[in-house]
């Protein structure tokens, strides 16, 4: 079996000015993952929705003023299309904490040769793969698990917020394409709520896992 985190959050000692409640930020994200069960050095797969800053984070730490692997025996498996925008970014100088995110959470696992950039529709075997679903950013893509006849889809940033299962029409700021998110977000929120698809939306609060159920012409989300 393989021991895989997927989107790694915010990270400590980052540089991130405009979010001041996240810049150099100290949290005990890795003694809580520890509680978990989990070392560092057992993680064998780190899998990106997106390189977004507040999901790439604790792909690095601060380690004598340089920024190091995280996990340190972990693949860290990233959409090409998607790596290759943040890219441009980044060697345009955008003034955007995505590029500091670029620069300190995301080059610093390629040049120690610990990235491996796929296609879309990429799969690490018959049980995780991902599927293609674009506008929050260009490369963006949620990851789906199959375990027997269990299944689950990690969403990313698919849907930020409950309303938005009432408001599929809306999208954030953040989002780079907001029609082209709105159509990949209504798409899946029709295709799981009739598939009773077992669902973990990257910013839903605790315990984040459900399923999207439908009332008539609306939708909720069940915890479970």
């Amino acid at each position: 079996h393989h021991t895989i985190l997927i989107d790694s959050c915010l990270g400590n000692d980052k540089e991130r000015p405009t979010r001041p409640q996240f810049h150099r930020m100290r949290s005990p994200f890795l003694a809580d993952l520890a509680k978990a069960g989990v070392r560092v050095e057992e993680v064998d797969y780190v899998m990106c929705t997106h390189l977004h800053w507040d999901h790439v984070g604790w792909n690095t730490r601060l380690e004598n003023g340089r920024w190091i692997p995280t996990f340190p025996n972990a693949r860290h498996i990233m959409a090409r299309r998607e790596f290759e925008h943040w890219q441009a970014v980044q060697q345009r100088g955008e003034d955007t904490p995505h590029r500091l995110a670029f620069e300190d959470s995301v080059l610093p696992v390629v040049r120690s040769g610990q990235s491996v950039l796929v296609d879309d529709d990429y799969a690490l075997d018959d049980g995780f793969w991902f599927e293609s679903a674009p506008g929050h950013t260009p490369g963006n893509v949620v990851i789906h698990a199959r375990s027997r006849d269990d299944r689950a889809v990690f969403l990313g940033d698919i849907l930020h917020h409950q309303f938005q299962l009432m408001q599929p029409a809306w999208s954030t700021f953040a989002c780079s394409d907001r029609e082209l998110s709105r159509k990949t977000r209504t798409r899946l929120i029709e295709e799981h709520a009739e598939r009773g698809t077992r669902l973990l939306p990257g910013h839903f609060p605790a315990p984040t896992v459900g399923r999207i159920v439908r009332r008539g012409n609306a939708y909720r989300f069940a915890f479970e």
